[in-house]
C-alpha cells in the first residue's frame, strides 16, 4: 500500500513538472494560464521529487523519463544562473534602477537613498504629481539633476531621472500607459544611449486584453527603437507585469535584446509582491539591453512599494562603430 502510494504521488510530481514546462510555451489566453506560466519555475521544481519517489517505487522506466524530464528542466532554467556575461570592448558602467511606487505611495527618502547609492539613470512607474514633489523635497534632483517626467495621479505616471544631462526625450504613444525615450549623454560614449521607461498594462483586475495588446505591440516598438539607435544601445526598464517564462515576454527577445537578469546570470530577480510578511514571488520587473551588456542586476527594498526596486549595472560600449 506504501508503494503504491509512493508511485501516486511521484507521478503526480512528474505530472505538475510537466505541465510547467508546457506553461511557458503555450500562448496566453486568460488569467488561467497566465498564473500557471508565473508559477512554471515552482511547478517545474516538482520533477526532482518525482524522480525520488518513482525510484523509490522501483518504477525504472518511468524513473529514467522522469530524469529526462529533469535535464530539460534544468537545460531551461540554468542559463538564467551562469554569468554574467561580457562584450570584451572598452565600456562605461551605467547603473539603472527601476521602481514602481505604488500610485506614488512609496517612501520618497528611502527611494533617493537607494537611487542616489546604486544608479546614475532611475526609472519610476505609478509616480503621482505628489510623489514627484516627496522625491524633489527628499533631494532626488540633486543627486539626479536631469529628468524626464510624466506625473499623472493613479497607476500611469512615469518618469527618468539621470545623472548625466538629458538629449532628445519624447513620449511613445500606442499602449494602455504612457512610456518614455530619452537619450543619455553618457561621458566618453560617443553614441548617445536610448533609455525607455516602460509600464505595461496588468493583466489582472482589469481585462486580460489591455495587457495582450501591449505584450503584441511592444516588439515592433522595440524594433523601431533599435533602428532608431543604429550602433547605439537601448536600455528599457520597467515594470512589464510578465515574467521571464511567459512566452509573449520572451518574444520581446528579439533584434539582439536581452534580458539583463538573464544576461548577468541573476536568476529570477524576484520583485513582486513586495511585502513585509513574505518574500516576492515573482519577477515582472525588468531592463532589456541592446548593443550593451548587463553585468550584474539584483532587486532592493522599496518602503510602501508592492514592488522591489531592480537595480542594474549595464557595460555601454563607448565606441559602438569599433564593435
Amino acid at each position: 500500500m506504501v508503494r503504491v502510494l509512493v508511485i501516486i504521488l511521484g507521478v503526480l510530481a512528474v505530472g505538475v513538472a510537466v505541465v510547467g514546462l508546457v506553461a511557458r510555451y503555450v500562448p496566453i489566453r486568460n488569467d488561467g494560464l497566465l498564473v500557471v506560466a508565473a508559477a512554471s519555475p515552482y511547478l517545474m521544481a516538482a520533477g526532482p521529487v518525482g524522480v525520488i519517489l518513482l525510484g523509490l517505487g522501483r518504477l525504472w522506466v518511468p524513473t529514467a523519463l522522469a530524469v529526462c524530464l529533469c535535464v530539460v528542466i534544468v537545460g531551461v532554467q540554468l542559463p538564467r544562473y551562469v554569468g554574467p556575461e561580457t562584450s570584451g570592448l572598452p565600456t562605461a558602467a551605467v547603473r539603472v534602477m527601476s521602481a514602481n511606487l505604488l500610485y506614488g505611495q512609496a517612501d520618497p527618502p528611502a527611494v533617493v537613498a537607494l537611487a542616489r547609492d546604486s544608479a546614475d539613470v532611475l526609472v519610476v512607474q505609478e509616480m503621482t504629481p505628489q510623489a514627484v514633489s516627496g522625491l524633489s523635497a527628499a533631494g532626488l534632483d540633486d543627486t539626479f539633476p536631469h529628468r524626464v517626467i510624466d506625473p499623472r495621479d493613479g497607476a500611469a505616471g512615469i518618469g527618468i531621472w539621470s545623472r548625466y544631462p538629458i538629449g532628445e526625450s519624447g513620449s511613445i504613444s500606442g499602449y494602455a500607459m504612457p512610456m518614455l525615450r530619452a537619450r543619455i549623454r553618457v561621458p566618453e560614449v560617443v553614441t548617445e544611449p536610448i533609455v525607455v521607461a516602460v509600464h505595461l498594462a496588468a493583466p489582472w483586475v482589469q481585462p486580460i486584453e489591455h495587457w495582450q495588446q501591449d505584450m503584441a505591440r511592444l516588439p515592433s516598438t522595440l524594433h523601431e527603437l533599435a533602428r532608431g539607435a543604429g550602433a547605439g544601445a537601448v536600455i528599457v526598464a520597467g515594470d512589464l507585469n510578465a515574467t521571464f517564462d511567459m512566452m509573449p515576454f520572451r518574444r520581446l527577445l528579439s533584434e539582439g535584446y536581452r534580458d539583463a537578469a538573464e544576461q548577468a546570470g541573476a536568476g529570477l530577480t524576484r520583485s513582486y509582491p513586495n511585502r513585509r510578511w513574505r518574500p516576492p514571488m515573482l519577477g515582472i520587473d525588468h531592463v532589456l539591453v541592446h548593443n550593451c551588456v548587463a553585468t550584474s542586476a539584483r532587486t532592493g527594498v522599496v518602503p510602501e512599494s508592492d514592488h522591489r526596486g531592480l537595480l542594474v549595472t549595464v557595460d555601454v560600449p563607448l565606441d559602438p562603430i569599433a564593435s
